[in-house]
């Protein structure tokens, strides 16, 4: 599958069993199951039952095959995955005389859901991204960056706390600009469909 590398590491530890690296992989997936349940029309209760049947899925699958990044992207088998646990959901549900589920409910996967799904996925994404940054640039530097262009404190407050001038603050947030737009670019040319875009203060 093709993901930023730190995710590449991530799948390779959970492959290996290591208990970090899963636990790692399930707080930054959970919003994204548990988002897409609820656009889905699934209250928290079975939101929750959902994201713990792809997690289930996804960690007995994982031990038995790798992913080919000639294939496919990692994020179209995750969205499948949710959206194929999303649909046993609506199946179980509908069997039960009692269920109070709409008979029009959709568990397909629309181009709206792909669009959910993917707004959702970019924020992993860029979680991705930030760490590529941060292990990119000196520990001043990122912090910097952190509080001046990603946190919008005054210049003044973050030179004074870093011990440095207002222009090295100015500096570390263009050398990171610099980087993180390359980072970005390569994430793109390698997954055109991820459309990472740069904003605000970025």
């Amino acid at each position: 599958m093709k993901y930023p590398t730190t995710s590449l590491t991530l799948l390779d530890k959970i492959a290996r069993g290591d208990e970090i690296g899963w636990n790692e992989f399930y707080q930054r997936y959970r919003p994204v199951v548990v988002a897409l349940a609820k656009y889905k029309g699934l209250d928290d209760a079975a939101a929750e039952d959902v994201l713990q049947q792809v997690m289930l899925n996804f960690f007995q699958q994982s031990k038995y095959f790798r992913f080919d990044p000639d294939l496919a992207h990692f994020r179209t088998y995750f969205g499948r995955l949710v959206n194929a646990r999303i649909a046993d959901y609506y199946r179980h549900k509908k069997a039960e005389p009692l269920a109070e589920i709409s008979e029009d409910a959709a568990p397909c996967f629309s181009v709206e859901d792909e669009d959910r799904f993917l707004a959702e996925f970019r924020k992993t994404v860029w979680d991705d991204v930030y760490r590529q940054l941060k292990q990119r640039v000196a520990v001043s530097t990122w912090q910097a960056f952190e509080l001046y262009a990603r946190q919008n404190r005054p210049v003044e407050k973050v030179a004074a706390f870093l011990g440095c001038s207002a222009n090295q603050v100015y500096q570390a947030k263009k050398r990171c600009l610099v980087l993180l737009r390359e980072i970005v670019a390569d994430l793109n040319l390698r997954d055109p469909g991820l459309k990472l875009e740069l904003l605000g203060n970025e």
